[in-house]
Order: structure tokens, then sequence, then C-alpha cells
């Protein structure tokens, strides 16, 4: 049965085989990317020149499509359609011989009359099988959690949505999907004159990174008349002035500089984090993952935290679960906020909401669903501006602005039981580590 599923395993099986003989995750999911265009061009409407095509790449004699895949690759990159040219960018395939090459080929080859709407979902399906992978360096969020932001900021139509940490554009792709889906009982040209006219700025440093992204989007049915979905840059080198205010702003910020770096005024993530307050127009809303140490940190982080809480109103936190983001050890929360209407309207209290504590352990097995997060979905309610009533309860506090100041702007705040959980966690950590460190002494 050709369900997403299958199909996405299918594609996913030599990845195994080919780690073992050197070949990472993550370069494999590339090289798929560069052969799936290949073949779904046509399917998805956008034309390659004619000597570069999957027929002609797929019935060479294996010992040929080697030198021809590269040829292909190079030549792809160079095509007039930005979209295109940008998955292609610097393309260098790390297929080492004809036979890695072939055996996926004819994986793809015998993958037929897919419907071009599962596309989308069967690639996002491929970016988690790569995000599970003791590798991985995609640093892909989870779905449910992508969907959970998505959900409760409430994107609309017409609106700006911008990404300065794009990532492989799960923010894009989520954001554009519920639009439609909301848009459903509008008639069908004003949602397709709405939907046309919806706008993404979306950043990405890392090349691996963002060529997966542009693949994400043509997928899914996402461009732009300007410029590609998801630009190749740094959005702190940008100039502020030729960015426009953002309405929503949708970003996981968790790997923007290196989790172990002890915090400075130059950190990546704090200076990410200021220019979201910045760019984010008065009314305009946001929710970004953060790590722990962002929150809790004195210093520049203390700073960037105080100025967040008084020139935007900070009005829900929600501490995450441990080991969402596998491979990594990283701890996370998700802030959501909105910039005043007025210089004068800033946070006055902040409720926080602690997934933590109560949570079982995820990891390569164990997957986040949006199941496990229903609760808190249910409690934050259904005002994208957080400004439903709400009463404390057992996972769910509220705190002054006062209060917070008194504590250094400390947005980490925890109950004993999850100060003792938090204690707890360190030393799993540290006995893995000295596990890991075993095995591979025994390994060797």
């Amino acid at each position: 049965m050709n369900t997403i599923a299958n199909i996405a395993q299918t594609l996913w099986a030599p990845a195994t085989h080919l780690h073992t003989e050197g070949l990472s995750y993550h370069a494999y999911l590339t090289d798929l990317t560069w052969l799936l265009l290949l073949k779904t061009a046509p399917a998805i409407g956008n034309s390659v020149p004619v000597h570069l095509s999957w027929e002609t790449l797929n019935h060479k004699p294996a010992k040929e499509q080697y030198d021809y895949y590269q040829e292909v690759i190079k030549e792809m990159g160079e095509v007039s359609d930005p979209h295109i040219a940008g998955i292609y960018a610097h393309a260098r395939s790390s297929f080492k011989n004809s036979e890695q090459l072939t055996q996926v080929i004819s994986r793809l080859a015998a993958i037929d009359n897919v419907p071009t709407e599962n596309l989308g979902e069967i690639y996002e399906t491929l970016l988690d099988m790569c995000a599970y992978q003791n590798s991985n360096r995609l640093h892909i969020a989870p779905r449910s959690l992508v969907d959970l932001m998505v959900i409760l900021i409430q994107p609309q139509p017409n609106e700006l949505i911008q990404d300065p940490l794009a990532g492989t554009a799960s923010f894009v792709v989520a954001a554009d999907e519920y639009i439609k889906v909301m848009s459903d009982e509008l008639p069908k040209t004003k949602i397709t004159k709405m939907i046309n006219r919806q706008n993404f700025i979306a950043i990405e440093p890392d090349l691996a990174r963002q060529r997966l992204a542009l693949m994400n989007c043509l997928l899914h049915d996402i461009d732009h008349p300007q410029h590609v979905p998801v630009r190749w840059g740094d959005s702190l080198l940008s100039n502020l002035a030729v960015w426009p205010s953002a309405d929503v702003i949708l970003s996981m910020l968790v790997f923007a500089s290196d989790p172990t770096d002890e915090l400075s005024k130059y950190d990546t993530t704090l200076a990410l984090l200021q220019h979201i307050t910045q760019i984010l127009k008065p009314g305009g809303r946001a929710a970004v993952v953060l790590p722990d140490k962002i929150l809790k940190a004195g210093g520049p982080a203390q700073e960037v935290r105080s100025e967040l809480l008084d020139t935007c109103v900070l009005h829900t936190v929600l501490r995450l679960p441990h080991g969402i983001f596998y491979p990594h050890t990283v701890s996370a929360h998700i802030l959501f906020f909105r910039k005043g209407k007025t210089a004068s309207e800033k946070t006055q209290t902040v409720w926080f909401y602690d997934l933590r504590t109560h949570c079982p352990i995820f990891g390569q097995y164990l997957h986040l669903t949006r199941e496990h997060l229903m609760s808190f979905e249910k409690t934050y309610g259904d005002d994208p501006l957080g400004e439903n009533p709400r009463s404390e309860g057992k996972n769910w506090r509220c705190f002054s602005r006062e209060s917070l100041a008194e504590q250094g702007d400390i947005l980490d705040n925890l109950e004993d039981e999850g100060m003792l959980t938090e204690k707890i966690w360190d030393v799993l950590d540290n006995t893995r580590a000295n596990l890991e460190t075993l095995k591979d002494i025994l390994g060797k």
C-alpha cells in the first residue's frame, strides 16, 4: 500500500545502510532532495532542461549515471528559476560511488503515481525521520510543537509572517497550511486572492538547511513573487531599516548559538531575541522557543529579558519537557508575547505552565505528540493575544511584573518538585554520557 508513511520509509531505507559506509543522514537527505525534485518537477509544474531530465538519468547505464548526476546538479544550480536554483546552489553530491547513487535511484524509480498534494507531507515525514537520528545537525523542531505554536498564534491572511532562523521552513509551512485550512469557509475565489497575498520573510544562515527549506516550501506550493520563500543569509547582518514590521513571528532559537557556550552580550540567541522584539509591529504577536539558559542567566541575558518585559507584553511561558530536541540534551521554553499598541503597554503579569515535571522522557523512541500538548493548549485558550480569563492550577501559575523583577527577571520559575526533577535529570544526563563513553571504549 502506497501510504505517505510507506513511501517515506521506502525512500529513507537506504539511509541506514549508507550511514554505515560513512554517509551522514543529513547528507543522504540532501542528495535525495535533489533526485526527488528532478523526478517530480514536471508534476509540480516546474520545468527543467530536457537534457537534465529524470528519465535521462534513470536510463543511463550504471557506470555513466554517477558522472551525469554530477553534471545535472551543477547545471540545475544555474537555471533561471531562483527557487530551483536555490535548492541546487553550490550542489556537490555526498555519494562516494555509482553504487550508492544507483541504490537511491532504484528506490525513487519504484515509486509512481503519487498524488502531488501528498508530496509535501512525504517530504516532511523524511525531515522528521532525519531529526531523530543520532548524527542529526538539521535542528528540526517536532511537528507537534510547531503546530501548537501556529494554532495558538493564529496567523491570518494578509499578515506578514517572519522567521529570522527558518531552519527547514517548519513554521512557514505550518502557518501557510493553517491559513488555508481556516479560510475554507470563505468563497474559493476570495481564498485564492487572500492566500496569494500571503507574505513570508524567512532567513536561514546554513546553506544545507536553507536548500531543504526551499524544497519543503516548493512541495507545499509556497512561493513568493519577488524572492524565494526562505532566503540564505544572516538576519543579524540585515539592515533593520529594510525589514518591514512583522504581524507574526514564529521561530525556534534553541540552536542559534552553541548551548554549551557561556553567554555574552554578543550571544546569537540573545541578539536574535532582541531583533524579534524590534521588528514586531505594535499589536503584533510572537511565539519563540528559547533554551533554558537564556531565561535564567544573569548579565546580558537578564538585560535582554528585562527589555522584553518592558517593551512587550509577555503573557505566557511554556516550560517544555526534556528530550524533545533529540539527540541534543537542550531543554527549552516557549515564550508567547505581543508588542503593545502604545509605548505604555507592557508586561503586567506572566502565566507559567510547567509541562516538564509530569511528562515522560522523550527521545528517539518516544516522540512529542499533540496529545502531550493538549492540556496546555486547552489552558492557554483561543485568544491569540493570551487574554482569555485564567486561574491558577496544578501546572499553571501567575507572576506579577514586580515579583519577576525581584528575582532578576528570571523566566524559569520552578516549584520544589520541579527543582528536584531538574537535579535528577542532571544525574541522568551525566550517567548517560558516562555509559556512551564506556560503550565507545568497549567498541574499540
